[in-house]
């Protein structure tokens, strides 16, 4: 083989290496976002080259690993523990025995702090429901407990 006929392949394998590269790069993320899906959730997205995003929604229990994993391939370990400031709305606690059965294997949810089964409602839904502690006796009795529905009786 002459130089002539080297440098011909050489080249050769360099267009074929910058074809697969421009290739790999459709696969890759360009940019990453992460930030509050609601309910205690967290989204993880990742934007491609030509705009398309890839995404999921992870439990903080998932979260908590996916931060040991990025620390574990630097070559880290990390402490986590949960804030306390006013910026913080879960109370982390372990799970009892009795709830553990119930999640099978699987984490917890976040557990928000008290009066969090009232987000989302009305102050009137709220009273309706019992939710309100400043709701009197009096106000509980007149909700209706009994209804009729096309002539038949709920019981």
């Amino acid at each position: 083989m002459n130089k002539k006929d080297a440098a011909k392949i050489i080249r050769e394998k360099n267009l074929e290496h910058q074809l697969r590269t421009l290739d790999a790069n459709k696969n890759r993320a360009q940019a990453v976002s992460i930030g509050m899906s609601g309910s205690g959730t967290t989204e993880i997205t990742m934007r491609g080259e030509d705009g398309t995003f890839l995404w999921n929604i992870y439990q903080p229990a998932q979260v908590i690993e996916f931060i040991h994993q990025l620390a574990a391939s630097i070559g880290c370990h990390i402490h986590i523990q949960p804030r306390n400031d006013f910026a913080s709305w879960r109370d982390w606690k372990e799970p009892t025995e009795e709830e553990k059965i119930g999640l099978n294997g699987f984490p917890p949810f976040a557990i928000q702090k008290i009066n969090s089964e009232k987000i989302g409602l009305s102050p009137k839904e709220e009273k309706v429901q019992g939710l309100d502690a400043r709701v009197n006796t009096t106000e509980k009795e007149n909700v209706a407990t009994k209804k009729t529905v096309n002539k038949r009786t709920a019981e």
